[in-house]
């Protein structure tokens, strides 16, 4: 590998560059921890709701507020792991609108069909109880 740089001046040698001190790695560290504590606490709070309040909120509620949280989810790993959040404002519009709005179309179009399933197998069945 050191031939390789040798031989190509222009070439940046990106191991000499980076930065590997205590502090930098200390950052790291400390924003990993974050990104696992804001994950496990949005994941309990869907669990809580999944097991102690799946009645109160009824089933299409309960679906919008999954595909909420893990859209919310997936948009803090885009912003923290994809280094995302450190773009400019106007271009994490760009990137994350179109996708959002195509993510929610998705979801309303399966919940939308999910529940026409259920109408058409009671209407069958209730039009099968006249004849």
């Amino acid at each position: 590998m050191a031939d390789f740089f040798e031989e190509y001046e222009g070439y940046p040698n990106y191991e000499k560059m980076a930065i590997h001190d205590e502090a930098h790695g200390k950052t790291t560290r400390k924003k990993l921890w974050m990104v696992f504590w804001i994950m496990l606490v949005v994941t309990l709070f869907e669990l809580f709701i999944g097991f102690k309040y799946s009645e109160v909120l009824g089933e299409t509620n309960k679906e919008y507020l999954f595909i909420f949280l893990t859209i919310a989810k997936a948009f803090f790993i885009v912003f923290v792991f994809m280094h995302l959040g450190d773009e400019k404002k106007a271009l994490k519009y760009v990137i994350i609108a179109p996708y959002t709005l195509f993510i929610f179309y998705l979801a309303f179009m399966v919940i939308t069909e999910g529940v026409y399933t259920y109408h058409i197998k009671d209407i069958i069945s209730a039009v099968a109880m006249h004849q």
